[in-house]
């Protein structure tokens, strides 16, 4: 206790810094380049989720963790260090992701325009209010898409984009294919259990009524309208305009989402929950810092701070060398590092490829394996649907690798990778109909998967079990709730979280009766 201050001075300072910088540090830069100057146009998922999640691991292995190197435990201090990294990432991410979709909102300023066209005259804003307008119902076109979605892909979504011209008034006649566009959408969802015959009638009897609303729509019964950002829906919108016009659209076609009520500015309680967040994880990090000793001694060590940054850096890169404990997984890893440079150097987008893109290259698809192309089971298992899911996936498998492949050995890690990732693919062909599926998730949540079963045969040491336990349970719970999300394949996630489960013990026994005999 009494080494607390001790501690608090050396470590606080470098949390504050990280959980405030990084929040900061990518809104500035997304106000910059995403929002002021529109340099890049990334989906709006990507900001609020994927880089949150990812982001902290940078600035907490190069900055905090070598901090971290003052606390001492009896036991296994290395990995009880490792517990508050992961205290830093949550509170950090969560700070992230909310401080994003402050962003988001907060920016987006109410712009009133006397006609459709100044539109292009006015600084890019969220929401726009028309003094007048007219719409062209004739001219319209819909699209709909199909998506299952559950922690067993047990529902099935209808989601059905209607677009309609918006022109300045009705004396304008469109020569080309109009600039802008009314977009409504209208969602269902059924069980996806259902039989295919029954699924077609749900859908007919949906669209009908759909396009029931559509006849009966008062276009004109609105306050204001949303701009609608880059995102699926926006996508989904510009390929319903596709099928009516037959022509390849790009950024410069405005799609506007109705609103019937006034702007409420909601973003008061996004700030305050940001501030919410970091208390939460400084309450938790604070009593954390009880438990651990002090180590002055590390003060005093012969490293300098750049030297302490520099050093985790090289151990970072290091880990894509083949050698000692991580052979096997740097090998994996610098296949699926090679396969996606490949894919982008072919063309695909480094952030969002198309599905058609991915099934190109290897991806996975149950008509396609069905049809006999059986390999795609193995090949999805190292494409990746952008750079974001890559550098998500190798974290995750860094992690689970040191506590595998030492244990297991090369060529047994190898095995259960493989046959974990054939399982997952295998999972994601029987749940969903006509969805490209593509990441080394299964491969993955098998290693955690042998990592419970291991722990289930008493292959661990008993001082680490329950540590090794609870961060387990930790990144396999988490990773199952973000597969709820759209666009997640958590088929993948159960299937390789089984059978890895059931390899890597029939592995562990395997090896075991070799060393006995």
């Amino acid at each position: 206790m009494k080494n607390y201050l001790p501690k608090l001075k050396h470590i606080l300072p470098t949390f504050f810094l990280i959980a405030f910088g990084a929040a900061i540090v990518l809104a500035l830069f997304r106000w910059l380049l995403a929002i002021k100057f529109e340099i890049l146009d990334i989906d709006a998922m990507i900001w609020e989720f994927w880089i949150p999640a990812i982001l902290p691991w940078i600035p907490i292995t190069i900055w905090l963790k070598p901090r971290l190197s003052v606390l001492t435990f009896k036991k296994d201090s290395d990995k009880r260090r490792f517990i508050f990294e992961i205290i830093s990432w949550i509170t950090v991410g969560v700070m992230i992701s909310i401080s994003q979709q402050y962003l988001t909102t907060a920016t987006g300023k109410l712009t009133q325009l006397a006609t459709i066209t100044e539109i292009e005259t006015q600084p890019k804003t969220l929401y726009y209010k028309l003094e007048t307008f007219s719409v062209a119902p004739n001219l319209g076109s819909t699209y709909t898409e199909f998506k299952v979605s559950g922690r067993f892909s047990d529902r099935l979504n209808f989601n059905v984009y209607f677009v309609i011209p918006i022109f300045k008034d009705s004396t304008e006649i469109a020569y080309d294919v109009p600039r802008f566009w009314y977009g409504i959408k209208y969602k269902k969802q059924i069980s996806n259990r259902l039989s295919p015959e029954d699924k077609d009638q749900e859908y007919e009897a949906f669209y009908d009524e759909c396009v029931d609303n559509i006849n009966k729509y008062d276009f004109y019964a609105v306050d204001h309208f949303i701009r609608t950002p880059r995102s699926n829906d926006r996508d989904n919108y510009l390929k319903a305009i596709e099928e009516s016009t037959f022509v390849r659209l790009d950024d410069k076609y405005i799609v506007l989402e109705p609103v019937a009520t006034t702007v409420e500015d909601g973003n008061e309680s996004k700030f305050n929950w940001i501030f919410r967040v970091f208390v939460v994880g400084l309450v938790i990090l604070l009593f954390c810092l009880l438990f651990p000793g002090y180590n002055k001694r590390q003060l005093k060590s012969r490293f300098s701070r750049k030297q302490l940054k520099r050093d985790e850096i090289v151990k970072m890169l290091r880990y894509l060398i083949p050698k000692g404990d991580h052979f096997a997984t740097s090998i994996i890893i610098n296949i699926n590092i090679l396969i996606f440079i490949l894919t982008i150097i072919s063309g695909n987008d480094i952030v969002s490829p198309e599905p058609w893109e991915l099934l190109y290259w290897g991806g996975n698809r149950r008509f396609e394996v069905l049809d006999g192309q059986w390999w795609r089971l193995f090949t999805a298992v190292f494409l990746h649907s952008g750079i974001l899911h890559l550098v998500s996936n190798i974290v995750g498998l860094v992690i689970a690798a040191k506590f595998v492949e030492p244990l297991l050995g090369r060529k047994n890690y190898f095995i259960l990778y493989l046959i974990s990732g054939l399982f997952g693919s295998i999972a994601s062909v029987l749940w969903y109909d006509n969805t490209v599926c593509v990441g080394a998730s299964g491969a993955i949540l098998g290693l955690y998967g042998a990592i419970l079963g291991l722990l289930y045969q008493g292959a661990y040491p008993q001082a680490r079990q329950k540590y090794i336990f609870v961060l387990m349970s930790i990144f396999v719970g988490l990773s199952l709730l973000g597969g709820l999300a759209e666009g997640i394949d958590n088929a993948a996630h159960v299937g390789g979280l089984l059978s890895g489960a059931v390899i890597g013990m029939l592995l562990y026994k395997y090896n075991n009766n070799l060393n006995d005999d």
